[in-house]
């Protein structure tokens, strides 16, 4: 039995509840605005539309928590999908965007700036896995459209300015990435379990932020033609970046380390000096935490 399609197409202004049996649609710039909680049904699809939107900062389409925005939800579910709402295996959109007033962060064209006076975001779920979130870089530039952010590449998954007190997502899946698979601005944030999968470029990058890892770190970067994709990559612009790899987590990793990238560890082998060097390392961190860093630029 088909499920009925949803269409969204406007900012979310009130309380609002995406039920299960329904596909969600986002086909526009969309934002949960502040004071408002977005509740999410067990196993809800949500899809976001890939092509242009002229009347988007980000030029294409996106769901984005503002700054003091709710999220609800226990296992969620976020692909691209064509015009017709069908789920493609293309990344031409704007991913989905999570943003906090723990620290003042800016990412393509996306901002926070703190205000203690405005209340703390509040992101709860057990599972938010996405599918083709993204976009590429577009081909034939000119080196002033390379210049401007709205024409660059977008992440798949980004957290700007989130603090550890807003954050309560305890597993992320980023599958097939059009950039990075998951990417971190000026935040402090913990996760049981991250896996991400084959991404267009880095895996994880982390720009001035904490991530602690609890139980599972899953990352396949598998080597092919494609050029500057890494495991780890790692932006100081505001100050160190830390990934924290808590004692008992499971780890499977493979692909290029990341230049510049410190590993701190008894129980996961150095990484080659090359920074073209392939890196894989399935088993735990036994003994205790492993502490992933970079304090220079990468």
């Amino acid at each position: 039995m088909n499920k009925h399609i949803e269409l969204i197409v406007r900012d979310i202004k009130k309380n609002t509840t995406l039920k299960a049996n329904t596909i969600h649609v986002i086909d526009a710039e969309v934002h949960v605005a502040p004071g408002v909680t977005l509740t999410i049904e067990d196993q809800t699809t949500i899809l976001i539309t890939n092509g242009m939107k002229e009347k988007s900062k980000l030029r294409r389409s996106a769901l984005i928590f503002d700054q003091g925005s709710t999220l609800k939800a226990k296992r969620l579910y976020i692909k691209a999908a064509d015009e017709n709402y069908k789920a493609v295996k293309q990344c031409d959109n704007g991913g989905v965007w999570f943003l906090g007033n723990f620290q003042d962060a800016t990412k393509d064209t996306v901002s926070v700036t703190v205000n203690r006076k405005k209340p703390l975001s509040s992101f709860n779920a057990d599972l938010i896995a996405t599918y083709y979130l993204g976009r590429h870089d577009p081909s034939g530039q000119t080196v002033k459209q390379k210049k401007n952010a709205v024409r660059d590449d977008v992440d798949g998954f980004s957290i700007l300015g989130v603090g550890k007190h807003e954050w309560n997502v305890r597993a992320i899946r980023s599958f097939y990435s059009a950039d990075d698979g998951i990417d971190i601005t000026n935040s402090h944030v913990s996760f049981n379990r991250i896996e991400i999968k084959n991404p267009m470029e880095d895996a994880f990058n982390i720009s001035s932020s904490r991530v602690e890892i609890h139980k599972s770190l899953i990352i396949d970067v598998t080597k092919d033609q494609r050029k500057d994709r890494d495991i780890f990559d790692f932006e100081v612009d505001d100050g160190s970046s830390f990934i924290e790899i808590y004692k008992n987590c499971a780890v499977n990793i493979c692909g290029c380390f990341g230049d510049q990238v410190i590993l701190s560890s008894i129980d996961l082998p150095q990484p080659n000096p090359n920074p073209n060097a392939r890196y894989a390392f399935k088993g735990k961190s036994l003994k205790r935490a492993s502490l992933i860093y970079s304090i220079g630029k990468d």
